[in-house]
């Protein structure tokens, strides 16, 4: 009997703080928010931020790597999608899922390292390709697969080759030398994997992520010329002159071209909650929410940019511009 007394107590204890939870929350409207690892810090800050102005608002934030999360939005009803690279959203999606993408935030690749790294005190933007190809360093990179960080890094190498030997006449493969050099046990998931299980734990030198990586995370990093780091976005037709050939999901290989790194952000076709969407999408895109994003090292597009293939929304009139 005091047994059963006592697993009584406690159930009523269990449902009363379920119910104690539910009642924190009752009342508030959810946006469920799917966005890359790289924004993580930055929309965590945005989050709080939004729901300090609207406090009837619960935002949930899942943060993954782009791929997963854009391949997730078929099979999980959603508000909001924010990706590493806006074309995910043509590509994988379509207007079936989005009806269009907005460009709101660039920042660029950089060489991360830690403090045991290997010739640490000599690595510098103008010799980092020698230093990563010397027999003693360990390098590794996102899986391109899964995680634009992977393969902008890759085309990266390619536009470090065209930057540093081909313009000059130079035929050396400096590419194909990195790619060879990055063992495939040092190719993680995502960035974050990248980041947590390989270079803080010095089983690499160095990685290459993207620079808000390395500013949310105080890592020491190596930047990388402009003509490399697909951070300009007067560049952009520059650094479309590089293709890369990566793995896909369905056991073949395509073919991506160079770009700018553009963070898009989206609103789902069938968001079930729309009008709080599309103000945390309009707070995103604002001044304030800018700022939270220049914290972390982004550089803000300002105003957002939308591609030719969809249409800027209404509500997006004063803080977006159709891309020319």
């Amino acid at each position: 009997m005091h047994t059963t007394r006592r697993s009584s107590v406690l159930a009523a204890i269990a449902v009363a703080a379920a119910l104690a939870i539910a009642g924190c929350d009752e009342g508030r409207r959810t946006v469920r928010v799917f966005a890359a690892d790289a924004l993580a810090a930055s929309f965590r800050d945005v989050e709080h931020a939004f729901e300090k102005q609207h406090p009837d608002v619960d935002v949930r934030l899942e943060v993954m790597g782009s791929v997963m999360a854009t391949r997730l939005v078929p099979l999980r009803r959603g508000d909001v999608l924010a990706v590493a690279d806006h074309r995910l959203v043509e590509k994988i999606l379509g207007e079936a899922h989005a009806a269009w993408v907005a460009k709101f935030a660039t920042t660029e690749i950089v060489l991360a390292g830690h403090t045991s790294s290997a010739h640490r005190a000599e690595i510098s933007t103008d010799n980092w390709c020698e230093i990563l190809l010397r027999p003693d360093v360990r390098f590794g990179i996102a899986n391109p697969s899964q995680d634009p960080c992977g393969y902008y890094a890759r085309m990266s190498w390619e536009l470090a080759q065209k930057h540093y030997f081909a313009s000059r006449g130079n035929p050396r493969p400096l590419a194909r030398e990195l790619h060879d050099k990055c063992r495939q046990e040092f190719i993680a998931i995502d960035a974050n994997e990248l980041i947590s299980a390989y270079l803080n734990m010095a089983r690499v030198d160095y990685a290459f992520v993207y620079k808000v990586h390395a500013v949310d995370l105080r890592l020491p990093y190596t930047p990388l010329p402009k003509e490399v780091n697909l951070g300009d976005l007067a560049l952009e037709d520059y650094y479309g002159t590089v293709r890369v050939n990566v793995p896909n999901y369905r056991g073949g290989t395509e073919t991506l071209t160079g770009s700018a790194i553009a963070f898009g952000i989206a609103l789902l076709s069938d968001a079930p909650n729309v009008p709080d969407a599309k103000d945390f999408i309009r707070f995103v895109l604002s001044p304030q929410g800018q700022s939270i994003l220049k914290v972390s090292g982004f550089q803000a597009i300002s105003p957002a940019r939308v591609p030719a293939w969809g249409r800027v929304p209404e509500f997006l009139a004063d803080l977006a511009a159709p891309e020319k």
